[in-house]
């Protein structure tokens, strides 16, 4: 056999092998990655931040969201003053069609609440659309719309 022939014979074996390293190295360097990376990575640091304790839903804010949700304009003027209307309206922008308000949670901190709501609702170009908003609660009232 020639040495041209016998070239030509390994070439695949070789081939075969380089290919099979490559794959090997590869698969290795991945697994000390995430091996490396397990060690190295502490997460995201404490919060240095207290948490405000969770809260139930206040009446005064549940009885405003409950006007919005049912179109109720009287109801609403008896619950809020003037500011807080305007407030109102521009915390929905660009709904003009409520169609749903839902509770997602409140907190309490000295007395003072913040409920939140999302409410779902068509524009005026009748697109659905969401927008959220916090109702700010002292003594059974709502005393501000963020």
């Amino acid at each position: 056999m020639s040495s041209a022939a016998t070239i030509t014979a390994r070439t695949p074996t070789i081939n075969e092998a380089r290919a099979v390293g490559t794959i090997l190295l590869f698969v290795l360097g991945m697994a000390v990655g995430v091996i490396v990376h397990s060690f190295a990575d502490q997460g995201p640091p404490e919060s240095p931040y207290p948490a405000l304790p969770k809260a139930d839903e206040p009446q005064a804010a549940h009885d405003v969201v409950a006007a919005v949700a049912n179109d109720d304009a009287q109801a609403l003027s008896k619950l809020l003053s003037q500011d807080q209307l305007n407030d109102l309206d521009t915390a929905l922008q660009p709904i003009i069609d409520v169609r749903s308000a839902k509770f997602v949670g409140a907190v309490e901190s000295e007395g003072r609440m913040l409920s939140g709501y999302v409410v779902q609702g068509k524009t005026s170009d009748g697109t659905d659309f969401i927008v959220g908003f916090v109702l700010r609660v002292a003594n059974d009232q709502v005393v501000g719309v963020n």
